[in-house]
Parts: structure tokens; sequence; C-alpha cells
């Protein structure tokens, strides 16, 4: 059985490359989240490598989820409409 993302499996952490197929994100964008202290991390000593705790971005997914609002449609009032008549404005005269 061929497994599709390393996060379906029980794991403790996961790559930005994880996280951002997650939300279908670009990975630079859960770099930004990270630099802004959105998203706790975690870097062994001495790599390069930035791994995100399971429970860390299960949490940042329910701070940021959000319910539309729900909008009460009112029926405006109707509308009475008029014909057009006469400007009130006198004639303009022309002269040739």
């Amino acid at each position: 059985m061929q497994k599709e993302h390393a996060y379906e499996l029980d794991t403790k952490y996961m790559t930005q490359q994880e996280v951002a197929d997650l939300f279908r994100v670009k990975p630079a964008t859960v770099k930004n989240w990270r630099e802004a202290g959105l998203l706790a991390f975690f870097q062994p000593p001495g790599s390069s490598r930035v791994l995100y705790p399971k429970e860390s971005v299960e949490e940042f997914e329910k701070q940021h989820t959000q319910r539309a609002k729900v909008l009460e449609f009112k029926r405006p009032a109707e509308v009475k409409r008029e014909t057009p008549g006469m400007s009130s404005k006198p004639e303009q005269e022309w002269r040739i």
C-alpha cells in the first residue's frame, strides 16, 4: 500500500512542505507564519531543517477556522414608479 502523505501517518512532526500541502499554500507562506509567531516549530541543533509539531498545526487550524456570518435578507419596500412627465424648465428657443 502506497502512502499519500507523511502527515496522514501517526507522526509527531510535520515538514514545512507537508504543512504547505495540508493548507494548500506555498512553503514560503508557512515560513511567513512561523516568522510571525503563528506556528510553533522545532529546529534540531546544528540543522537547517525546521519541523512543526502536529499539535501546533492542529491548534493553528482551530484558531484560524472561521464561520461565515449569516445575513438576514430583507426585501426592499415596494418602489413606486411614475411615468416621466414634462420638464418644469422653460423650453429653449433656438435661433438660426
